[in-house]
């Protein structure tokens, strides 16, 4: 083992969600730890403070504003992306939340959670490892979001829970699919974490009391606790791990 092994130069990752919040932190490590990375969002300001925070880094990010409900347009997405060179590597970062019981849902709120949390990564890894494949250049990490939630039962949260609980097919599916080609495939399953999308949740007193009463390690985690695992995932260090979901969520399983 090389540090060697944890360097991104070379690669291009294209990163969705990267205007805040986990998916900001995860753009950032890569280019920190050289890649080329493209970081997508729909807010051209968010962008903005990702790039700036991008300075210094020892690779390059470039920006693209892009919504990634439009399910049928990732193709022009990867086409964009790829005018900085091809895409190898990609992690998916953007999604949605929506709280409220299952009972009261409409049909069109469940498949909006849907289609940014597992019809957009789903068509996205295949889109960018059609690619590879046919260029014969398949090398490359497809890292996808998952969540405690396919593994312990959370209320009123129902189509966020059954999206992400395909995600975790999608990583063990397209894993045992491109294994043998070059092309590894992995998630990363976070805890509670301070974001935009826990900010009414936490907001809650109880809530926040009850939660920070469940992890062991006696904080919320921050999104830079999961930069190490991203760089790690992307890189030659993790080449014979694929098809694994990494719980990064301060003890809270092992409670």
């Amino acid at each position: 083992m090389t540090f060697e092994q944890f360097s991104l130069a070379g690669r291009h990752v294209l990163v969705t969600g990267a205007g805040r919040g986990l998916g900001q932190a995860m753009a950032l490590a890569a280019a920190r730890a050289g890649a080329s990375v493209t970081a997508v969002a729909r807010t051209a300001e968010q962008l903005g403070h990702t790039l700036e925070l991008a300075r210094g880094a020892a690779g390059t990010l470039r920006t693209l504003c892009w919504d990634m409900a439009l399910t049928d347009t990732l193709g022009a997405l990867v086409d964009e992306a790829e005018e900085a060179g091809p895409v190898d590597s990609v992690i998916h970062a953007a999604g949605v939340q929506l709280r409220k019981p299952a009972t009261e849902l409409l049909p069109e709120e469940w498949m909006r959670v849907q289609k940014v949390n597992a019809e957009a990564p789903f068509f996205l890894s295949t889109e960018i490892a059609r690619r590879r494949l046919r260029d014969a250049s398949p090398r490359g990490s497809h890292i996808f979001i998952g969540s405690l939630a396919t593994t312990i039962g959370l209320p009123n949260v129902a189509p966020y829970v059954m999206s992400k609980t395909a995600v975790l097919g999608a990583v063990r599916a397209l894993s045992r699919e491109w294994a043998g080609q070059g092309i590894r495939v992995n998630g990363i399953a976070p805890g509670y974490v301070q974001t935009q999308l826990t900010s009414d949740l936490l907001a809650r007193e109880e809530d926040r009391t009850r939660i920070l009463g469940r992890i062991p390690m006696g904080r919320l985690g921050a999104t830079e606790d999961f930069a190490g695992a991203t760089v790690f995932l992307l890189s030659d260090a993790s080449a014979y791990i694929t098809g694994q979901m990494l719980n990064i969520d301060g003890g809270w399983l092992a409670s």
